[in-house]
């Protein structure tokens, strides 16, 4: 009995260094949730600083909002859905655009400054072009003006 018990010990402490006991621990690790960083999107043309916003689209003067005397107001603006592939690859992130809303009271020339994958660029764009505003004002007549806005998505 002498000789089993040091072979026994040894056994157990080899089995323990090297192998496992094939219960599960108390708490195991959740999965690694895959998170989305950095523009993976973007317009082939690389983004135009503030300063550098053309001031005239299609022969109409744009403005940038500090220029004008009357701000515009957003009436209603539509969130965007998720794509079944964004919910399948848990994508998050903000998708920021770069637009125009223009004094007719459409929205114009929407410039994609940072994407996401998954096809939530595309819907982003999408609900960008619903966006129901008043125009902005200078002189007391309706103006075009540069804006930026941004989706944020997020899988609760």
């Amino acid at each position: 009995m002498r000789t089993t018990a040091p072979v026994l010990l040894s056994i157990i402490l080899i089995a323990t260094a090297f192998g496992q006991s094939g219960r599960r621990g108390a708490s195991p690790k959740p999965p690694a949730i895959p998170t989305v960083s950095g523009p993976l999107e973007t317009s082939p043309k690389q983004p135009l600083a503030p300063a550098e916003l053309p001031s005239e689209v299609d022969g109409e003067h744009i403005y940038k909002s500090k220029e004008t005397d009357e701000h515009f107001q957003i009436l209603k603006r539509p969130n965007p859905s998720y794509t079944r592939e964004g919910r399948r690859h848990l994508t998050k992130g903000i998708v920021v655009l770069r637009l125009i809303l223009a004094a007719d009271e459409t929205v114009k020339h929407i410039q994609v400054i940072k994407g996401l994958p998954d096809g939530l660029t595309d819907k982003a764009i999408a609900v960008a072009s619903q966006i129901k505003f008043k125009p902005a004002k200078k002189d007391g007549k309706p103006v075009s003006v540069w804006v930026e806005v941004e989706y944020h998505f997020d899988i609760y």
